[in-house]
């Protein structure tokens, strides 16, 4: 008999092995991203080149603190991998751009995942390739349904019973 695995662990598998054909296989480049993080918000910026994006979207994309996004900005910024221009209505909102050299070399990354997803999507029709990303839809909606629940009650260990 097939023995049944946690679906954390399947994804947490996923992961780990996305994480390091990445590791092993990317393009490697002198001003590149230092962490996933930083290399997940070039991919945002690049995906999002055609309007304006903020520190504050940033933090909602990636679920993380004021404090994490401005320090990841700032040593992006002085690594050469974005730039922050005031805006004129406002010099307390500032856009964040790619620089051009960071443009660059992500449009080769986006090649290389592009290939990536093309290898894991192998053998899958269509209609099986829109059913994955509906079932992942629900499970991430689901886990962020479950994080609001445990932030809004601090402090509990306890497992829900069935």
């Amino acid at each position: 008999m097939k023995e049944e695995k946690r679906i954390s662990f399947i994804l947490r598998v996923l992961h780990n092995q996305i994480r390091d054909i990445i590791h092993k296989n990317a393009p490697r480049f002198d001003k590149g991203p230092k962490s996933q993080l930083q290399g997940g918000i070039l991919g945002y910026l690049f995906d999002h080149r055609d309007q304006p994006v903020y520190q504050k979207d940033l933090e909602k994309e990636f679920r993380i603190s004021r404090a994490t996004a401005t320090n990841t900005l700032q040593v992006m910024e002085r690594d050469g991998l974005v730039v922050r221009q005031a805006m004129d209505k406002d010099a307390r909102l500032k856009r964040i751009q790619l620089t051009d050299e960071a443009y660059a070399n992500h449009k080769v990354i986006e090649k290389h995942m592009q290939m990536l997803d093309r290898r894991m999507l192998e053998g899958m029709s269509e209609i099986e390739v829109a059913e994955l990303y509906r079932l992942l839809g629900i499970v991430l909606g689901n886990l962020e349904q479950y994080a609001v629940e445990l932030s809004e009650r601090p402090g509990t260990s306890e497992f829900p019973e069935e």
